[in-house]
């Protein structure tokens, strides 16, 4: 009876952390269309609304829900609030506070911190031309994030399973 149970977490568990891998996977180029969502937004309220940056950005998050849309606000509440730190500093401390929800990779967090620096230092000519530059490169890693989606969700899922599966024919 103890065997049986036993056997039965143990097929629970890796079965629950193969589904959470997967989760994660599929999770990933949500986000960056999310991203990429508020960028398009923020260039256009830049360019046609000419808001202030905090206002702006905060904006942009209209119609987003989630990990992407507290990012955004955190740092529209944070540029209102503290006038001494720059848009680059606050988004790195920003990341760094939600590190374990946004689901992002070290090139895509180089591109927001990149975007950061320059955010208020450009002309709107300059910061439509920068902004389209930084969705064209988050649409090249969301279409990367979506093949590896589309290639290994179904392995995370099918590998917890039989990783349990396997960790029990060998305990047994």
């Amino acid at each position: 009876m103890l065997k049986l149970i036993g056997s039965l977490l143990v097929l629970l568990v890796s079965s629950y952390i193969g589904f959470k891998m997967a989760s994660r996977c599929q999770e990933r180029p949500r986000q960056l269309r999310q991203i990429i969502t508020c960028v398009g937004s923020l260039r256009s309220h830049i360019i046609y609304s000419c808001l202030p940056l905090h206002e702006a950005i905060a904006n942009s998050t209209n119609g987003i829900y989630g990990p992407v849309a507290e990012f955004f606000q955190q740092v529209a509440n944070l540029l209102e609030k503290n006038a001494s730190l720059t848009p680059q500093e606050i988004i790195k401390k920003v990341l760094r506070e939600m590190e374990g929800s946004l689901i992002l990779k070290r090139p895509e967090i180089e591109v927001l911190y990149v975007l950061g620096g320059n955010l208020g230092v450009m002309n709107c000519k300059e910061q439509e031309k920068y902004l389209s530059l930084v969705i064209e490169q988050l649409e090249r890693f969301e279409n990367e994030a979506t093949r590896l989606r589309d290639l290994n969700t179904k392995m995370y899922r099918y590998l917890g399973i039989c990783g349990g599966l396997a960790i029990i024919i060998i305990l047994v």
